[in-house]
C-alpha cells in the first residue's frame, strides 16, 4: 500500500528487527512479576483512569506483559506460537512493515483506553489481532491444537474473527462491565488495525470473486443456449444432440438435416 510505503521511505531504518523476541520478552518479565508478587497483576491491565488521576503510566506499558496464561505449560506453548506467527509476518512483510502493523496496533489500543477511562483492557485482543494477520497470510499453515490436532490457520482465523463479534455485541450490564466495555474497545482497535493493513486487499478479492461469479453465470448461461435452432420445426442442438444442422445458402437461415433441402422460401 502506498502510505505505507511512503512511511517506510522515511522511517524505514528506525524498523527493530525481531520485534516478536522483544514482545516475548515483555511477558516473560511480567510472568515472573506476577509470580513473585501476585498483587501486581491487578495493577497491570490497562486503566485510563488510573493514569490520568493516580499517575500509574506504567501501565501503558505493562498490560502489554500480561501473559495469557500462567499454566508453565501452556505460556511455553503460547509464547511459542506468538514467535511462529511474529517472526512469519515479519518475514513475509519486512521490519518496518511489521513494526508499523505492532505500533498501531499498540496506539490504537491505548486511545480506546482514553475514551473511556473507567474501563479496564488487557493484551488478549491485540495478540488476537497478529493471529488474524498470520490466518491471512498463511491460511493453509497447519497448526498442532494442543500438540495433537492439526488444524488450518484459515479455520483458527474465522474462529477469532466469529470471537471478535460475539464479544463486539455482548451485554455490558453485566458482572464486571468495565472489562466487557473494554473488550469491546479493545476489538474495536484490532479490528480497526486489522482494516488499514488488509481491507483494500479484502474489498479486491470481493470485487474480483462478485466478477469471476459473474463471469460462470454468463458463461453457464450462454452454454446453456443452443447454438443451433431449426427455422422450420423449432428443434435445436440442445433438444436434439445427435441432429445435424445446416444453413441454407439462398435464405440464410437455420435448417435441421430434415428440412433444409424441403423447406420454402418466402
Amino acid at each position: 500500500m502506498k502510505w505505507i510505503a511512503s512511511l517506510e521511505k522515511r522511517f524505514g531504518s528506525m524498523a527493530i528487527p525481531n520485534l516478536t523476541l522483544y514482545l516475548i520478552l515483555l511477558q516473560v518479565i511480567g510472568y515472573l512479576l506476577v509470580v513473585a508478587q501476585p498483587g501486581l497483576y491487578e495493577k497491570m491491565f490497562l486503566h485510563g483512569g488510573s493514569a490520568m488521576n493516580n499517575g500509574e503510566w506504567w501501565r501503558l506499558l505493562s498490560f502489554m506483559m500480561v501473559p495469557k496464561t500462567f499454566s508453565p505449560i501452556f505460556i511455553i506453548f503460547s509464547l511459542y506460537i506468538l514467535y511462529l506467527m511474529g517472526s512469519a509476518l515479519e518475514q513475509a512483510w519486512g521490519a518496518f512493515r511489521f513494526n508499523l502493523f505492532i505500533l498501531i496496533g499498540y496506539l490504537l489500543t491505548v486511545i480506546m483506553a482514553f475514551i473511556n477511562p473507567g474501563v479496564v483492557i488487557s493484551n488478549f485482543y491485540f495478540l488476537g489481532g497478529i493471529s488474524l494477520a498470520f490466518a491471512t497470510l498463511f491460511p493453509h499453515f497447519e497448526l498442532m491444537l494442543f500438540f495433537v490436532l492439526p488444524v488450518k490457520m484459515k479455520w483458527l482465523g474465522w474462529f477469532t474473527f466469529a470471537y471478535f463479534v460475539y464479544t463486539l455485541f455482548a451485554p455490558v450490564n453485566v458482572p464486571g462491565g468495565a472489562l466487557v466495555l473494554g473488550n469491546k474497545l479493545a476489538v474495536i482497535a484490532a479490528l480497526v488495525n486489522y482494516a488499514l493493513f488488509f481491507g483494500r486487499d479484502a474489498l479486491l478479492n470481493l470485487n474480483a470473486s462478485r466478477r469471476r461469479k459473474a463471469y460462470v453465470a454468463r458463461t453457464a448461461k450462454t452454454a446453456a443456449q443452443p447454438r443451433h435452432e431449426c427455422a422450420e420445426c423449432g428443434v435445436t442442438d440442445k433438444s436434439d444432440p445427435d441432429m445435424h444442422f445446416r444453413y441454407c445458402s439462398t435464405c440464410g437461415k437455420c435448417f435441421c438435416e430434415n428440412h433444409i433441402n424441403t423447406h420454402r422460401h418466402e
